[in-house]
């Protein structure tokens, strides 16, 4: 599919998750014929499979059933397809154009927190667009949109200065993921943590007291992205300490950031500190 977007081919035949992926990297692909039949994936065993069949029928049985299956498929595809052409064309020009001039603060900010670099400017990205000048009608402002309180908290004095913002939202993110349980497994761990940058981990911490009510894994992603919407709705809001939130919103910032996540991932080399030398003792001869 590279070698097709950069003119090195004609045609390529595929599937359509290696499209999504393709094209996700190069916008410019096109479909231009829709092959007949269906594409799967299969285990191949023998005519007689025997006992092994049987153990892979059972297996597969048991991580359909408890949604095994289903959340892993979402930790790496679920994402896929949540970008259009547009938002993809609009990203790439600004990593291009954009990004090069806050990278060293985003490299900076994982040095700070331990945070993958690219996952911090995902968030800024979906945030302000790496626009240091943003602000919205509620306040919000700078590269990661902070409330006012939440800059005071963390020491920001400009929200408008791209660094300030920069590790002041990675500190912020930081922070949320450290106040959610230690046997919380990642990647979950850091979505929610995300989930909780738009609402709020009161609202966060209650969204998930009401999928324990529904049977639902509160540790899981897949299952929260389901309990979230949840948060506006008068039966559920009323539940909550904090009153109702948007909690749709929540989700869909989280998969866009897991979208652009991926993307930078793909296009950008991760952050290598530069090795500490030792310092040597001068002396004077004798």
């Amino acid at each position: 599919l590279a070698d097709l977007a950069q003119g090195g081919l004609d045609l390529v035949a595929t599937d359509r998750l290696h499209f999504a992926f393709g094209a996700r990297i190069h916008p410019e692909l096109e479909i231009v014929h829709e092959l007949p039949g269906r594409s799967g994936i299969a285990w191949a065993l023998p005519q007689e499979g025997g006992a092994l069949a049987t153990e892979i029928e059972a297996f597969l049985g048991e991580m359909t059933a408890s949604g095994r299956l289903a959340r892993i498929a979402d930790r790496y595809f679920g994402h896929v397809r949540r970008l259009d052409d547009a938002d993809v064309a609009t990203f790439l020009s600004r990593i291009r154009e954009r990004l090069p001039r806050y990278r060293d603060f985003f490299h900076e900010a994982e040095a700070l927190t331990g945070l993958d670099w690219r996952y911090i400017a995902a968030v800024a990205y979906q945030e302000s667009h790496w626009d240091p000048q943003a602000t919205s009608f509620t306040g919000v402002r700078g590269m990661m949109m902070l409330t006012g309180d939440t800059a005071d908290r963390l020491g920001v004095e400009n929200r408008l200065d791209a660094r300030q913002s920069i590790l002041g939202g990675a500190r912020y993110l930081d922070m949320l993921r450290e106040q959610l349980p230690e046997d919380l497994p990642e990647p979950d761990r850091t979505w929610m943590a995300t989930a909780a940058y738009n609402l709020g981990m009161g609202h966060m911490k209650g969204a998930r007291a009401i999928a324990r009510g529904l049977g639902k894994d509160d540790s899981s992603w897949w299952d929260m992205k389901s309990v979230l919407p949840l948060l506006s709705r008068p039966q559920y809001a009323q539940r909550l300490k904090a009153g109702p939130a948007r909690g749709g919103e929540a989700v869909v910032m989280t998969e866009n950031v897991r979208s652009f996540h991926d993307i930078l991932m793909r296009l950008e080399a991760p952050y290598e500190p530069a090795l500490a030398l030792p310092r040597l003792k001068l002396g004077h001869a004798d």
